[in-house]
């Protein structure tokens, strides 16, 4: 099928949300071993309910509720479906949207009031009715959307419509959060990374080298494994910026490293190489908050020689040697050794009596524990 005849099969309408059903053979459910479910049983309250359940498990469908909750139901995009009974329409995509739609009541997540404005938006939704015959449909449509269809923002390019929209609309940022359907702590860290990563951008000794490409790290700097080095860093969060000069500059340096003094002892004044960066992964400030936080003579070798992994893995080989010294109980292993000897005594092998190179050895063995014995009765 060409997407010129798909396009010819398309016709835009509005339907009742009621009449609208979640596909229980939604694409993304589909595994090796599933069992697909007859068209006709789409409408069975049991099937809805389970199709319900899967999508909020599985898709996240509760951030976009959230949004839905602030924002009504906004047709950018229309939902397509098609007619499998009379006045039914089975959904071939966008079924989190339509799933997020029928979950919302007059309560909000956050257990204030949903505005009529918002129910009103809920009530006829914006469809294209697909009136072809491709069995295939749901997954035409999906792999458009997914494959090669709209193509995801920046995260950097994200962080700025969220600071954007807190600077012009003086939003707090629990309001930008609901709005884009996160968490106040999760706005938070991408608005403070924002901020952190302007201030490299605009303050720091590697004004001419930060693009948005280290974005991601700066946002890291903000979750809760890294609080560590965000405290290193100094940061002050009614000034929005880092107070440590020195240690930020030292961060920034980490991410984009110059070449060292030359044999003329004069300093390489080329740019600094995102390409060479010390920390490979946004995931390895946590690393750094570990060495920051339990380890500062390890920290120190990291800064001295920019290799996080061996610094990072002498420091678990620390504490894990150290973890095995605390578990360790010699007084409990003394009396289990003895234990043991005692029971290998009781049976000694037939062959070692009767062998006498083993019987010598034995012995030997014996007159030499005897000796201890006396020992420490003595």
């Amino acid at each position: 099928m060409s997407l010129a005849s798909l396009s010819g099969q398309l016709h835009a309408s509005t339907l009742p949300l009621d009449q609208i059903y979640l596909d229980p053979n939604n694409p993304r459910f589909i595994e090796a071993n599933w069992n697909l479910i007859p068209i006709d049983d789409t409408a069975d309250s049991e099937i809805q309910e389970s199709t319900r359940r899967r999508m909020v498990r599985l898709f996240a469908v509760d951030k976009l509720k959230m949004n839905m909750e602030v924002n009504g139901y906004l047709p950018i995009d229309r939902v397509i479906v098609k007619e499998f009974a009379d006045s039914k329409y089975i959904v071939l995509e966008g079924n989190r949207r339509i799933c997020a739609a029928k979950l919302i009541s007059q309560v909000a997540s956050d257990g204030s009031e949903v505005s009529e404005e918002v129910l009103d938006s809920l009530k006829e939704i914006p469809v294209l009715i697909y009136t072809g015959g491709d069995v295939e449909a749901a997954w035409i449509f999906q792999g458009l959307r997914h494959i090669s269809g709209v193509q995801d923002w920046s995260a950097f390019n994200k962080a700025k419509l969220l600071v954007e929209q807190m600077e012009n609309e003086g939003l707090s940022l629990t309001d930008v959060g609901r709005r884009f359907g996160l968490t106040p702590h999760g706005a938070g860290q991408w608005v403070r990374g924002f901020y952190a990563f302007k201030q490299a951008k605009e303050e720091s000794d590697y004004i001419a080298e930060v693009d948005e490409r280290s974005y991601p790290y700066f946002q890291e700097l903000f979750s809760r494994s890294s609080a560590a080095v965000r405290d290193w860093l100094e940061w002050d969060d009614t000034e929005k910026s880092f107070k440590s000069n020195m240690n930020f500059n030292e961060f920034v340096s980490w991410l984009y490293p110059r070449g060292n003094a030359d044999d003329s002892d004069e300093l390489d004044i080329s740019q600094g190489d995102f390409g060479n960066r010390w920390l490979a992964r946004r995931d390895d400030i946590r690393d750094l908050a570990h060495l920051l936080r339990d380890d500062l003579e390890l920290f120190q070798q990291f800064r001295t020689t920019g290799k996080l992994e061996d610094s990072y893995s002498q420091s678990l080989a620390k504490q894990y040697e150290k973890k095995a010294n605390e578990k360790a109980d010699p007084v409990n292993d003394l009396f289990n050794i003895l234990v043991s000897c005692n029971k290998s005594l009781d049976n000694v092998p037939l062959k070692v009596i009767k062998d006498p190179g083993l019987s010598n050895k034995l012995n030997s063995l014996m007159d030499s524990l005897q000796e201890k014995i006396m020992y420490i009765r003595e």
